[in-house]
């Protein structure tokens, strides 16, 4: 299992490349592709960190205008 602390930098790195990710796929379907993809690698290690890693991915898209009702993460729908 990975550690809380490897998923925190993990999701900081993430958060950090949001910027590029968004010039880098500026229609939707790109961008939650994208976004997607990486998050998706981050969630399958999460363990019993699930629903903060969650939270935390919640939380990057909000803070770029991006919202989870887009997408499907963690077999819920928000």
């Amino acid at each position: 299992m990975v550690t809380l602390e490897a998923l925190t930098a993990q999701l900081d790195e993430l958060e950090n490349r949001m910027p590029q990710l968004i010039e880098d796929y500026p229609d939707d379907g790109g961008f939650w592709m994208a976004f997607a993809g990486e998050a998706d690698v981050i969630e399958d290690q999460a363990g019993v960190h699930s629903q903060m890693v969650g939270k935390r991915l919640e939380a990057m898209l909000a803070e770029y205008g991006r919202y989870m009702s887009y997408m499907e993460l963690g077999g819920e729908e928000s």
